[in-house]
């Protein structure tokens, strides 16, 4: 096929193909530096959990177990102990159905089914809307602070990590809607919708790994941890 012949953007007149192929590797570019981020907060997570220094991973008053935190709240809020797990897991549940809508509208349009794909990225934003709320809520009932120790701050940097990619969907999720209701995205004009269902398959990934940390590193297995002293103020 020449390349008359081939369709081209409706904005920049150049066969789709071509620009497919650009936002293609733009796309893996950035799955690439996003695994590297995260896995840098797995390596985190896991190495203060495993070191456990000074005796610091627990927040403070943390007398529950990794089992017991599903269905034991702390009695008052002061005090402090390990996050309740099936949240993180709901949390989970709510993205991969926002990815799965957002997988029918892509599916939808490469066939030619406009309402199809108008549903599917409808929904999906608006069930991604529900997932950053789910999100927000369970931050802000954690049963610790930032500073009550290094599971506090490794879980709150969990959850700040899955609100940037909650945002960043929503933001591309948006562009995907409105530019489906223009017509831009159809039966020839696909990829971008192809791409957000690939990346947000990638985010699923990521909470998924957040969940598992939570739920099964949860007590630091170094029961005799070293003491490295502390600093005082002269």
């Amino acid at each position: 096929m020449s390349t008359s012949t081939l369709p081209v953007s409706p904005t920049t007149g150049e066969p789709i193909t071509t620009i497919a192929r650009r936002a293609r590797l733009g796309l893996w570019l950035l799955i690439v530096a996003d695994v590297a981020g995260t896995i840098a907060l797995v390596i985190s997570y896991s190495y203060l959990w495993s070191l456990n220094v000074n005796g610091g991973w627990a927040p403070p008053g943390a007398t529950l177990t990794a089992n017991q935190t599903n269905s034991t709240l702390p009695t008052t809020p002061s005090t402090a102990t390990f996050a309740v797990e099936w949240p993180f897991w709901a949390i989970l549940f709510v993205v991969v159905v926002a990815t799965a809508l957002m997988w029918f509208g892509y599916r939808s349009a490469r066939s030619g089914n406009h309402a199809g794909l108008m549903v599917g990225a409808g929904l999906s934003f608006l069930v991604t809307v529900a997932a950053l709320i789910f999100q927000w809520i369970q931050m802000s009932t954690f049963p610790f602070d930032a500073g009550d120790g290094a599971y506090a701050s490794a879980v709150l940097l969990l959850c700040a990590s899955n609100i940037f990619h909650l945002f960043l969907l929503l933001f591309i999720g948006m562009g995907i809607f409105m530019r489906a209701r223009k017509g831009l995205i159809d039966k020839t004009n696909w990829y971008q919708a192809q791409l957000l269902s690939y990346y947000m398959t990638w985010v699923c990934i990521a909470f998924l790994l957040g969940a598992i940390l939570t739920t099964f590193m949860v007590e630091s297995p170094n029961t005799d941890p070293a003491i490295f002293g502390t600093f005082k103020q002269q």
